[in-house]
């Protein structure tokens, strides 16, 4: 944990390389958030359906949602929220500049009692709450 999911309208006018935005929010994240870096889950979408306002296709959209167990303080994840915002307006800077563009973070808690998972190595059948 955490899973961050990346969407993102087809009308951005950045490059996007998954990869270096990604190693870049997982180091800032680590520090903001006290994750380790090897528990980043992480995944881009690029929306080519999509529907914003009155359908101008000068509008556009960023959203990363990042998915942690609860129990971070409203600090935290302000925290969390803010340097990841601060990444993804360096990365779709261009797209900013150029359309009227939204980029906006959420953190969602999951709750302990409802995640199950396995893992490598793990025998079948012994899915663990995280």
């Amino acid at each position: 944990m955490p899973h961050l999911a990346l969407e993102y309208s087809s009308n951005a006018r950045d490059p996007f390389d998954a990869a270096v935005v990604f190693a870049e929010i997982h180091t800032a994240l680590a520090v903001a958030g006290g994750f380790r870096l090897q528990d980043f889950k992480s995944r881009a979408v690029r929306m080519d359906s999509y529907a914003i306002g009155d359908g101008s296709r000068e509008q556009s959209f960023v959203n990363l949602d990042v998915r942690t167990f609860a129990g971070k303080s409203p600090q935290t994840r302000a925290a969390i929220a803010e340097t990841a915002l601060a990444v993804l307006t360096r990365a779709f800077a261009r797209t900013l500049r150029e359309t009227s563009c939204d980029i906006s973070v959420q953190i969602t808690e999951l709750d302990r009692a409802s995640y199950a998972r396995t893992r490598s190595g793990e025998q079948p059948g012994t899915a663990t709450a995280a």
